[in-house]
């Protein structure tokens, strides 16, 4: 079913990206969140993403500043973002949104 919604990303081999495009799928990928850690932008409006996969720390790190990329604040300094890991306490951090050109087309599914 998730096939059907969403930007899907690959950066890794490890570890892949479902970032929601509009509110109504926002709401649809609310439903997953026990299921996968996922990412919110906080300090703008923006996607909800989920992490489908083993992601390290520093994956998530790195999958929060993709994510910004596609929030209001991809033109901002930094962003807060909430990284909620699968029963683990969540982790409220600034990331630099990732420039365009960094993400790469070879990347999306």
């Amino acid at each position: 079913m998730l096939l059907k919604v969403g930007r899907h990303i690959r950066p890794a081999p490890n570890y892949k990206l479902i970032i929601s495009r509009e509110e109504g799928e926002n709401n649809f990928m609310e439903g997953y969140r026990k299921q996968f850690h996922t990412i919110r932008i906080l300090s703008h409006p923006g996607p909800l993403a989920l992490v489908d996969g083993a992601p390290t720390d520093h994956d998530l790190k790195y999958a929060a500043a993709i994510v910004a990329r596609f929030s209001q604040g991809r033109d901002a300094e930094t962003v807060e973002v909430q990284i909620d890991k699968m029963k683990e306490a969540s982790l409220i951090t600034n990331v630099k949104p990732m420039a365009p050109q960094d993400i790469q087309k070879s990347w999306y599914i």
